[in-house]
């Protein structure tokens, strides 16, 4: 998935408000998917929005119970 790979460059890149962008668009296509939550879940986080952050981790354990990044 192209979004997913351009958010994970803009996040080692440290342009994290690019990457919440990327990975907001890429759960509108795979909403589903824990990992993209946990992503973004960080990026918001290095940009300060804890609740925001903290909800994308809640959202990623909601779906993975198992997720290893609890």
């Amino acid at each position: 998935m192209e979004k997913v790979q351009q958010s994970n460059e803009a996040c080692q890149r440290g342009d994290f408000q690019a990457a919440v962008y990327l990975y907001t668009d890429a759960l509108q296509a795979d909403p589903q998917n824990c990992i993209l939550y946990s992503n973004r879940s960080a990026a918001l986080l290095k940009l300060g929005q804890h609740q925001a952050a903290l909800d994308d981790a809640g959202k990623a354990c909601e779906l993975n119970p198992k997720w290893p990044k609890k």
